[in-house]
């Protein structure tokens, strides 16, 4: 465990968690505790952040009189009001000697720790490519900067002169930031750059030294030495790679085609993959613990405090998993924690009006967790925002303090709860109904494959499974082909292409186009350097939501009130009797925890010309939506009016059922908001008891269990 308090101490323990929701209306935050692991008290401290990217060599130009450097850059923030590290030489303390920077105003310069030795005629402008070089020795300086693509007036590659530097005692090059020096056994950068960074070369008297090429993506944290001397970078904090370089033509936008045209990588002042916190305990876990939902808690005082959440209690959550060999239950739960980590640290609501937009119909409010993210801008972002340059994010990972990853989290937009403490409305409706099952993880599906699925009859998804790689789209296929049932009870699912660095299985990469979006990535940097596929949303790589789960997204939006579900006449018909048995409402969730309704936040809907197989039976479809939810802008050609839930019929939820020829089938409700329903008045509800007829029958089909 890696803790970080201003307490003098704290206790810890490991609970199991059952229902997360503080909303008096349902039964609460609950948790078990496990007194099989010990309680501790550890000392508190404060651990710090160093976020920003950068590149670290060692070793290059050790002992070198003269030393020449060159760089392609491409800045985003020149005129940051602060000085930016290019490329630096430093010391063995990782204190730059002399470095090529961008001064306050965004002006080329050669710089030591005593101050500027040369400085170029103007500042560069933004998001625009030069080439510049430096040349060092004891007696005298030289700098120039040539812009590639001029613009009248431009630099033009005159050389500017100075005063000479000895930089005899330089051994190293930092890459996108001024010093990078050791605090207390960490990293700690300075002068950080945002940017693009291409073909950063250094000589030492004369003869190559180090010739880094970006293009090479082998390790995405390594930057390659191809000069043969294996002076290789190490790369901190996850750089965007795969970048378009100075002489990306347009012709291709697939960097494996052309490698050679993709050698820029893009450094940002606010990257962070890794909080880089040291252990302060380790907490054993029995070999016998059942598979479930748990979280460490962490407590400044004996008792938790009565009102969650509080600055005095958290909670880290985790998924422990059925052990290796272990007899399967039939049903497995799977986390979507692609979408936790997609979601992780998500900070729209500091950057967008939603209120404004006209897609919600009331006030947001912070609550404790996003007032805490607020507060902590060193904690890293999501998948979901931008950059301090205004790039987006296509990198997340879960390696550091992720206050929206809680069991007692709600969330701003809706007031409810969202992600994992809405999946925990699932795990509270199989405990209440005594339905064992195992906890897996979408990490899991994706290492795995298929093989995390075998033996399993029923797979249950979470509220919002958004996120998914083709490993996990192949894993849920094969399950339902031979003969597995699937339960998909969320909305806005299998939307997304998401990768994982194989390398670092922490980190996942996303890169937007086309879908609902908060920003578009670049023109030629659509495919992953995690694996080289084309990012953006499923449904443009042929493998609809539709084709898989029946349904796919459709719209989305926030307002007081979610429809309910409204049965089709399709669903009175005697073969589909088993799905509502005890049940004689005509309407389907009109009450929930979650917008007060059971179709709400993001909607799926059947649509065969998006790949709802024929054999779909839509049992129930959303009662009209709000003009709050406006038509996915994928299914928009035309933007005109009446795309709003009020006029146009394609804003829907549907909930359907599909049939598989070899005896699987899948359930699907179209609806994140739909979960919230399961505890309303105790669990004793027509939601809960129709999720509960759909997995018994699912149970009892042909077991696929080994």
């Amino acid at each position: 465990m890696r803790v970080s308090t201003d307490a003098d101490q704290v206790t810890l323990d490991l609970v199991r968690l059952r229902h997360g929701d503080v909303n008096p209306a349902g039964p609460g935050f609950r948790t078990d505790d496990v007194p099989a692991v010990a309680a501790q008290r550890i000392p508190g401290r404060l651990q710090p952040i160093h976020p920003g990217s950068y590149m670290r060599a060692t070793g290059v130009v050790a002992g070198a009189r003269e030393v020449r450097l060159s760089v392609t850059v491409w800045p985003t923030t020149p005129g940051a009001g602060r000085v930016q590290g290019v490329l630096s030489l430093t010391d063995e303390s990782g204190r730059h000697v002399a470095a090529l920077a961008l001064d306050e105003a965004g002006t080329p310069v050669l710089t030591t720790p005593d101050g500027v030795v040369v400085r170029a005629a103007q500042p560069l402008l933004e998001r625009r490519w030069y080439r510049v070089t430096a040349s060092l020795a004891a007696d005298r300086c030289e700098l120039a900067v040539t812009a590639l693509n001029p613009l009248p007036g431009d630099h033009d590659g005159t050389p500017q002169s100075g005063a000479g530097v000895p930089v005899d005692r330089a051994s190293g090059v930092v890459a996108a930031a001024l010093d990078v020096v050791a605090e207390s056994g960490h990293q700690v950068p300075a002068g950080l750059y945002n940017g693009k960074i291409e073909a950063p070369e250094v000589r030492g008297d004369g003869a190559i030294a180090a010739r880094w090429a970006f293009e090479d993506l082998t390790d995405l944290a390594v930057a390659v030495d191809a000069s043969g001397h294996g002076h290789h970078g190490e790369l901190r904090n996850g750089p965007a790679r795969a970048m378009t370089g100075s002489n990306w033509t347009g012709d291709v936008d697939d960097f494996r085609q052309a490698p050679e045209q993709y050698g820029a990588i893009h450094f940002h002042d606010d990257d962070l993959i890794d909080a880089g916190w040291d252990v302060d305990t380790t907490v054993t876990l029995p070999s016998d613990l059942p598979s479930g939902v748990y979280a460490i808690r962490l407590r400044r005082v004996e008792e938790v405090p009565a009102e969650l959440p509080s600055p005095d209690v958290d909670h880290i959550p985790f998924a422990v998993l059925p052990a290796v060999g272990a007899p399967r239950k039939s049903v497995a739960f799977v986390l979507p924690t692609f979408t936790y980590v997609a979601y992780a640290n998500e900070r729209l609501m500091h950057r967008l009006d939603y209120e404004a937009a006209g897609i919600t119909d009331h006030p947001i409010v912070p609550g404790f967790h996003d007032r805490l993210l607020a507060e902590h801008p060193e904690f890293g972002s999501s998948l979901y925002d931008h950059h301090s340059d205004g790039s987006g994010v296509c990198y997340s990972s879960f390696l550091r303090p992720i206050p929206n990853l809680r069991p007692d989290y709600r969330m701003w937009l809706q007031n409810a709860p969202r992600h994992l403490p809405a999946d925990l409305y699932t795990v509270a409706f199989f405990d209440h109904a005594g339905i064992e099952y195992d906890v897996l993880t979408d990490h899991d599906v994706h290492a795995d494959g298929a093989a995390a699925l075998d033996g399993y009859q029923v797979v249950v998804t979470g509220s919002h499974p958004e996120y998914y790689s083709g490993t996990m789209l192949d894993a849920v296929q094969a399950h339902v082909e031979a003969g597995g049932c699937l339960m998909y009870l969320g909305g806005n699912g299998f939307y997304w292409v998401a990768t994982p660095d194989p390398r670092r299985p922490e980190v996942i990469e996303v890169r937007r186009s086309a879908g609902i979006r908060t920003w578009e990535a670049a023109p030629g940097e659509h495919h992953h350097s995690t694996t080289g596929e084309h990012g953006g949303l499923w449904r443009w790589r042929g493998r609809s939501p539709n084709k898989l789960v029946g349904v796919g997204m459709c719209s989305q939006g926030w307002d007081e009130k979610a429809p309910p579900f409204i049965r089709s006449e399709l669903s009175y018909a005697p073969e589909y009797a088993w799905v509502f048995d005890g049940i004689s409402d005509h309407e389907i969730g009109d009450f929930g925890l979650i917008m007060n309704g059971a179709s709400g936040d993001e909607l799926d809907r059947y649509d065969p010309a998006l790949g709802s197989p024929p054999n779909t039976a839509v049992l129930a479809t959303s009662g009209r939506h709000s003009n709050y939810y406006q038509l996915a802008v994928e299914d928009a050609l035309m933007l005109s009016p009446g795309l709003g839930g009020e006029d146009c019929d394609d804003v829907r939820s549907d909930m359907v059922l599909v049939e598989h020829a070899g005896g699987g089938a899948v359930f699907s409700v179209g609806s994140i908001c739909f979960t919230g329903c399961l505890p309303w008045n105790g669990f004793d509800n027509n939601v809960a008891r129709l999720v509960h007829n759909v997995l018994t029958n699912f149970r009892n089909r042909n077991s696929k269990k080994s």
